[in-house]
């Protein structure tokens, strides 16, 4: 089989990938300088852990690497995109790869199946174009904020919001949608702050974490 098969659904006007993706290609897997370094949906990438980066497929997605040759399996969860490099498919985890017996081969060509997708996103609300991780609005927000993460697909800014919350404790997380050239994007930010000044000295100290941030003014009242 060569190409991919790909079976997707419509949901609140997000593209989800469903059980039944299927594409062949090569799979290569992370440095282990990458050790530690924050993904694109805002986890530090572990050697140890069992994920992957994938360049369409949502963040949260289980997948099954097939080894084409040798018949190994993996399972993997996609939190980060890639590969950067062409004619390769998948970015495997130190320890996916290893599970695959791809380590001494550096690459080979693979097949990744969806087997289970991440939860549908909440409706963002309409009342207001800020709201948290729930789709719960929020009715005012402060001059300054920090944001994080700029998506085009809501389920992806869902779930960098959420990594987020589970590491940044003292902080409100919430979304922004807003319109650009006719076509909705979520930012995900951090915090509310009353004056600049205070904005960026956490943008400062979050950017020592390895978060990629600026501060943004946000509309309010």
């Amino acid at each position: 089989m060569g190409g991919a098969q790909r079976l997707f659904l419509w949901l609140g006007g997000v593209l989800f990938a469903q059980a039944g993706y299927i594409e062949e290609g090569m799979a290569s897997y992370y440095a282990a300088s990458f050790e530690g370094l924050r993904t694109a949906s805002g986890e530090k990438y572990s050697r140890s852990a069992y994920t992957a980066a994938h360049r369409t497929l949502p963040f949260g997605t289980q997948v099954k690497v097939t080894h084409l040759r040798t018949g190994k399996v993996a399972i993997v969860r996609v939190n980060d995109r890639g590969p950067h490099r062409p004619g390769r498919i998948i970015d495997l985890s130190e320890a996916a790869a290893r599970e695959l017996g791809i380590l001494a081969e550096g690459v080979a060509r693979v097949r990744v199946e969806v087997i289970e997708s991440p939860k549908p996103p909440p409706e963002p609300p309409k009342a207001s174009p800020f709201f948290d991780p729930e789709g719960r609005s929020l009715s005012k927000v402060a001059p300054y904020s920090l944001q994080i993460g700029a998506f085009t697909e809501i389920e992806n800014a869902i779930a960098v919001a959420r990594n987020a919350r589970s590491e940044i404790k003292k902080e409100s997380i919430f979304l922004w949608k807003v319109t650009v050239r006719g076509k909705p994007l979520y930012r995900v930010l951090v915090g509310q702050y009353k004056a600049r000044k205070e904005a960026e000295t956490r943008r400062n100290t979050l950017r020592q974490e390895g978060w990629q941030v600026f501060v943004v003014s946000l509309p309010h009242e």
